[in-house]
């Protein structure tokens, strides 16, 4: 078998007199007898919390009752493989209450679900509770929720397991049919993850493509982009708008040469092109005149500020000479450790009265200081007066650009007014149409811009394209991958190991009482995402009335502890029902005997020599090979 089974040697519940209750268990099966009242379901709800239930005591359900009040403590002794465990709970010790002590080590909730399935070797995994699609976080496959298919409670008789998702009882069927632990995989979790974020791309790049579309259109307005844009749209686009520009600047040139040929005499001509160089000069100079005056201007400011810091520092400097002539006489009076008053100890005078240490023969440690600060005073005394001369030098240079920029602008002035009577007479004859051409050419320049944004645009579309095609290439090796060994799975043959141990207990049934089940065989149906049980065609919760159900239930825990005998399943051999005293009006009290024979059988095998039922009942009698736990008190409020 691969994996340990688990059963319960004895149960304990300490009261807070100090006295203690305790019932004992063995492998097979073990019946609590006993009239309604008699604390069966008790017991078995303090079992129920000491398999790590969250709540603060075992009975707070039962708000009517004190029994959180009578009993302090409970623990089980729990046999796993061939060791034995002392699990304990404390809800009366302050601290205590959410812990779990497996034997006297205190645990958390989780750290004693890990301690539990890691014992009984089933694997922790995690699990889509929803769609796997959906980006909700996966939740761990806990003991807890294996649990609720393990203990039956008295009040729970309407499902597999009473208010728990289908998700969940499906990720449970699969780990206790082995199966989980190949489909939860560490690479299905990365591949959904993979799924999800490149669907939110696809569809990142669709709403862009689609917005980018309906934007650029209106802006363009371009015939060769009407349905949709490309790259290779906007190249061409951009092409016929440089052909448009430089047509409209040659056009343009055309008419001013045509305009200035015919108003401006031939003699005036050349004396006119020299002043249009000598502007074009002008301009240059000025431009790099202003650039140079700035550069000065920055320089300047800079050597002044760190001119300052110099200045600061002399002072420094100055003011330490002048206190150090202040204090130089001044003597050590109190030791800087502690504070206490210095007294000469040392009998010789050539000896540090503080240290100790033999003094020089000349007074060669007063002048270092001194030394060291006019140092450090004619250091910075150099470097000022270099600074200064720095500054003076910049100064001199922000005048010169300041006076040169000047005397071009003057100059500018001076060939604007003379050429201006020529741009006068030219416009005069030309400007309607220049000023037309200017419209259109600064709308197609606007244009060439516009189609610079928008490839810009596109630009970010190709890198959604490169993103979406890079997770496309970490999704094809995973998906293999998970498909192959998806693939490798044989549902049908685990939902049969399942089927057969249910139809197995319904014919044991009819052996023993026959005509108990009148209904078609249970099939259960398997895949990766969902599960189905149906008797015939139906499915089972529409086919069944109440006491059917009842053995339907019944069988289910049957075809579970059938499986803890088959390799690679994960069924830890144990079973807890809490048979209801009525099952949908019907008294079954006649009917515990045959419903519990299967399961007596079945433990007879050697292969189920370390399975354990526990089951409660009102009448159970002569059942041969099972151990009685008989109840006779009642508890009335």
């Amino acid at each position: 078998m691969s994996q340990k089974h688990l059963s319960i040697s004895r149960i304990e519940r300490r009261r807070s007199t100090g006295n203690t209750e305790l019932l004992e268990f063995q492998t097979g099966v073990n019946l609590l007898v006993g009239p309604p009242n008699a604390g069966k379901t008790k017991w078995l709800q303090t079992l129920d919390f000491l398999f790590g239930d969250t709540g603060g005591n075992p009975y707070e359900a039962d708000e009517e009752t004190d029994l959180a009040d009578k009993y302090d403590a409970a623990s089980v002794y729990l046999k796993i493989g061939d060791d034995e465990f002392a699990v304990e709970r404390r809800w009366q010790e302050a601290g205590a209450r959410s812990k779990v002590f497996v034997d006297g080590d205190g645990k958390s909730g989780q750290e004693f679900q890990h301690w539990l399935m890691g014992k009984l070797d089933i694997p922790i995994l995690h699990f889509p509770k929803g769609n796997p699609m959906s980006g909700q976080t996966w939740p761990e496959l806990s003991f807890r929720m294996l649990l609720r298919h393990i203990y039956r409670q008295q009040r729970f008789w309407s499902d597999l397991a009473d208010k728990q998702p289908e998700r969940e009882q499906h990720a449970c069927l699969l780990q206790f049919l082995g199966l989980a632990e190949a489909i939860y995989t560490e690479d299905y979790g990365t591949l959904i993850q993979l799924r999800i974020d490149l669907g939110k791309l696809v569809a990142r790049k669709e709403q862009y493509s689609e917005t980018l579309n309906d934007v650029a259109r209106d802006i363009l307005a371009d015939p060769g982009m009407t349905v949709s844009i490309t790259s290779a749209s906007l190249v061409a686009a951009h092409e016929r708008l440089s052909e448009e520009v430089t047509g409209l600047r040659e056009r343009r040139i055309e008419i001013l040469e045509r305009s200035s040929n015919s108003e401006i005499a031939p003699e005036f001509r050349g004396h006119l092109n020299k002043l249009g160089e000598r502007r074009a000069t002008l301009l240059t100079g000025l431009e790099r005149s202003r650039e140079e005056l700035k550069k000065a201007q920055e320089r300047t400011e800079e050597m002044k500020r760190y001119q300052q810091q110099l200045s600061d520092e002399l002072s420094r400097i100055q003011r330490a000479e002048d206190a150090g002539a202040v204090i130089s006489d001044i003597r050590i009076s109190h030791c800087p450790a502690c504070d206490q008053t210095v007294k000469s100890v040392s009998a010789k005078s050539d000896n540090c009265f503080l240290c100790h240490q033999h003094l020089p023969s000349e007074p060669v440690v007063e002048g270092l200081g001194k030394v060291r600060l006019r140092f450090e005073r004619d250091r910075l005394k150099g470097e000022l007066d270099e600074v200064e001369s720095l500054v003076g030098l910049l100064s001199k240079d922000v005048t010169r650009f300041s006076a040169e920029i000047f005397r071009n602008e003057e100059e500018l002035r001076s060939v604007e007014r003379e050429l201006e009577p020529s741009r006068q007479a030219v416009s005069a004859v030309s400007q309607e149409e220049i000023s037309a051409i200017d419209v259109k050419l600064g709308e197609a320049i606007e244009r060439e811009r516009q189609l610079g944004r928008v490839g810009a645009a596109v630009d970010l579309g190709k890198g959604l394209d490169a993103k979406i095609e890079a997770l496309e290439k970490k999704i094809a090796p995973l998906k293999k991958s998970v498909d192959s060994l998806s693939n490798s799975l044989d549902y049908d043959a685990a939902a049969d190991m399942l089927e057969n141990g249910m139809n197995d207990y319904l014919n044991s049934l009819n052996l023993h009482r026959p005509g108990s089940w009148r209904h078609s065989g249970i099939s259960v149906d398997l895949t990766k995402s969902g599960f189905n049980f149906r008797v015939g065609r139906r499915r089972w919760q529409s086919a069944l009335g109440g006491t059917d159900s009842l053995y339907f239930l019944m069988a289910y825990h049957y075809g579970l502890l059938s499986l803890s005998n088959k390799l690679d399943c994960h069924y830890p051999g144990l079973s807890i029902i809490d048979v209801p005293g009525e099952f949908s009006g019907e008294a079954i009290a006649d009917k515990e005997n045959f419903i519990v024979q299967p399961f007596v059988e079945l433990m007879k095998q050697d292969d189920f020599a370390s399975v354990q039922l526990i089951i409660t009942g009102a009448a159970f009698e002569n059942l041969d090979g099972a151990k009685f736990q008989r109840m006779t008190e009642i508890y009335l409020s």
